[in-house]
């Protein structure tokens, strides 16, 4: 297990109270990595929300993940930390997770 560091995340809603953020992994995300967010950064106190697709092709081929390539959470201290699921089988895909929360 590994910490994805070259994501991105993008706060669609920086000032409303509903949060909507995107994370987009790099094409090396694998099952078992970790994404590690802090959500009091994006203005969050109350986590509404997760989902996420996968890209079988570098943005082209767009898979709904439908409990597929299910992401485990856990909030500890405010932060959240998202992780890729194992036994998936599906390595080295660029995942986009959405993050729904509101304060």
């Amino acid at each position: 297990m590994a910490a994805v560091t070259a994501s991105y995340i993008v706060d669609l809603t920086p000032n409303g109270s509903l949060k909507e953020l995107f994370i987009v992994t790099p094409a090396t995300a694998d099952p078992g990595d970790t994404i590690e967010i802090t959500l009091a950064d994006y203005g969050i106190t109350n986590l509404l929300a997760i989902d996420s697709v996968y890209h079988t092709t570098d943005n082209s081929v767009i898979v709904t993940s439908n409990g597929v390539d299910i992401m485990n959470t856990s909030v500890s201290s405010g932060v959240l930390t998202i992780t890729i699921e194992s036994g998936t089988g599906l390595s080295n895909y660029m995942r986009v997770i959405r993050i729904i929360g509101g304060n």
